[in-house]
């Protein structure tokens, strides 16, 4: 029997601690809490990164994840609420609709994956590293609005992104602050 290999031992250390990390970040009760938990999974899907060898992205995940979208939660937690508060539960109907909403979600994800035709790249060297043709023509290919570009997926993270921070800000609100609106 072979002895567990190094990258194997990394790839299910982070898998556990992001598995474990991601829990924390959706059920802590303290939202700052969760933002460092957060920033934690997402230094942990650089690890991932660097274990598959792209070193690069790794790199842009910490720069822009971590020192770009966690700061800018921690600002918005930092300006809209006192950081000892305690969030109050939901009612159990709110708790509901969400679960069920995560689970459509999570469904039409599912349902997404299985059907789009993943196909293996045939311009890479025998590293696995992509030739400068295939690299221009991902980044066209991301930049595209057709109906094989990406463009919309990053359309839609970036409105996914803006709705979890001002979710955040509704949530770090008082119920002074509430009552007013």
């Amino acid at each position: 029997m072979e002895a567990l290999n190094f990258s194997a031992l990394f790839f299910y250390a982070f898998a556990l601690a992001t598995i474990m990390l991601s829990i924390l970040v959706v059920t802590s009760r303290h939202i700052f809490r969760s933002a460092i938990y957060l920033m934690f999974v997402l230094v942990l899907t650089a690890g991932f990164y660097v274990l598959l060898g792209a070193e690069f992205l790794a790199g842009i995940q910490i720069l822009v994840y971590v020192g770009g979208i966690i700061v800018l939660i921690v600002f918005a937690v930092m300006l809209t609420t006192a950081l000892k508060e305690i969030e109050t539960p939901p009612p159990v109907s709110r708790r509901f609709v969400a679960g069920a909403a995560s689970f459509i979600f999570m469904w039409i994800n599912f349902y997404a994956l299985k059907l789009f035709p993943f196909k293996i790249i045939a311009n890479s060297n025998s590293n696995g590293v992509l030739s400068e043709d295939t690299v221009k023509y991902f980044g066209r290919k991301f930049l595209d609005m057709g109906p094989t570009g990406f463009i919309l997926p990053f359309e839609v993270i970036s409105v996914l992104l803006l709705s979890a921070i001002i979710g955040g800000i509704v949530i770090a609100k008082t119920d002074d602050e509430k009552a007013n609106v």
